[in-house]
């Protein structure tokens, strides 16, 4: 797999409320498996090299700041006007000539697609792209809308869609690459006149190919690295495909998780070669279980502390 060979900005978009979370806690700053969903995408943009990861959030957000601290830089979106305005905050913060736009609340992407797509938009010698998915149901999704050459020339949101164009099983899932200087002159041609009242990001596809510039994308088959957060339903789905990646992880190097259904595991805990985790149970945060030992059944583990231990439990100290 390549590596970045330039400095390139990425910024984050994580500025929406999640109101259809239900929930007090910013969207972005909930769990999966200890793991704040925010910090999966952080973590991403640091690990493919970017030279500047720009995290856009709104005016509420001293729990986001606070978690991630001053490594990042900081773009405020005061009023909730649209993923185009959130990108054109953060694009007004790039300091390097390609930037990459990521959303906050996709923790599954992978390192590998990312650097893929950057690849892809080198051999193409596009101007911009982006990533896409064929899904079986893609309802929900922008739609992505190519030219006979096979170079994107819009992208149609659900709602604004045709019922031809919702047929197409070509989906956008949010993440754009490109020139810098056109991507923030694409944004500014964006205008609020759709059915929710708001600057689509995706509009700025439809401004970069009017400029008679080329856009590009690359497609992933892994429908399950795009899912995004918007609901606990989604937050559960997620939480499920990353505990068995995790679970699979430890069992490759000896770990013994007796009954996965009724054990759950940070992913900040560190656990040693041969360890046997019983059933019923719960280990988190800041613990250490060290080679050969045993935990459970039965037991709960928080920063090397135990609660709820009954005579089976053992192990679990740092």
């Amino acid at each position: 797999m390549p590596i970045l060979h330039e400095k390139i900005s990425t910024v984050i978009l994580a500025a929406g409320v999640g109101k259809r979370m239900k929930s007090k806690i910013p969207k972005v700053l909930h769990r999966v498996l200890g793991k704040p969903i925010i910090s999966f995408v952080r973590d991403l943009a640091r690990d493919i090299g970017s030279s500047q990861i720009i995290l856009v959030v709104n005016t509420k957000s001293d729990e986001i700041s606070e978690l991630i601290g001053n490594e990042v830089t900081y773009a405020i979106q005061a009023e909730p006007l649209g993923s185009g305005d959130a990108a054109k905050k953060g694009l007004a913060n790039a300091k390097y000539e390609n930037t990459l736009i990521l959303c906050g609340d996709v923790p599954l992407l992978r390192k590998e697609t990312i650097l893929a797509l950057i690849e892809y938009h080198l051999q193409q010698k596009a101007d911009a792209t982006l990533l896409t998915c064929e899904l079986d149901n893609p309802y929900g999704y922008g739609r992505i809308i190519r030219n006979e050459d096979g170079y994107v020339v819009n992208i149609i949101e659900e709602c604004d869609a045709t019922a031809e164009q919702r047929q197409i099983r070509e989906i956008n899932a949010g993440v754009y690459y490109g020139k810098t200087p056109l991507l923030s002159a694409a944004l500014d041609g964006i205008t609020t006149d759709n059915k929710q009242g708001e600057y689509y990001l995706t509009d700025a596809i439809r401004n970069i190919v009017s400029l008679r510039k080329r856009v590009a994308a690359y497609t992933t088959s892994s429908a399950s690295e795009i899912i995004g957060v918007n609901t606990q339903e989604h937050l559960t789905q997620i939480c499920a495909l990353v505990k068995d990646q995790w679970y699979a992880h430890l069992k490759r190097r000896g770990v013994n998780i007796e009954d996965p259904v009724t054990i759950d595991i940070d992913l900040s805990v560190k656990i040693g070669d041969g360890a046997q985790i019983k059933h019923h149970s719960l280990i988190e945060g800041d613990t250490v279980i060290r080679a050969g030992e045993t935990v459970g059944p039965y037991v709960w583990i928080k920063n090397g502390k135990k609660s709820g231990l009954n005579k089976y439990a053992t192990g679990g100290s740092r």
